[in-house]
């Protein structure tokens, strides 16, 4: 990675930090709806491992270009 490509995506930390969140919040809203006896935290540890297997998956794909 270049330095300016690291001071770019540096200066993006924050919103994509904001984006993940509101990522994992929609997920955690969907779990309390969808499923009655919702534990929340096995919800979260859930949600985090399919969001860290689609990163995997992603950055697989994209090591293909």
């Amino acid at each position: 990675m270049s330095q300016m490509q690291e001071i770019e995506i540096n200066r993006y930390h924050n919103r994509i930090v904001k984006d993940m969140s509101h990522l994992i919040e929609r997920y955690r809203e969907i779990m309390a709806w969808d499923v009655p006896e919702n534990d929340p935290v096995e919800a979260d540890k859930l949600i985090f491992k399919a969001v860290h297997e689609v990163l995997e998956e992603l950055e697989k794909v994209s090591k293909a270009f």
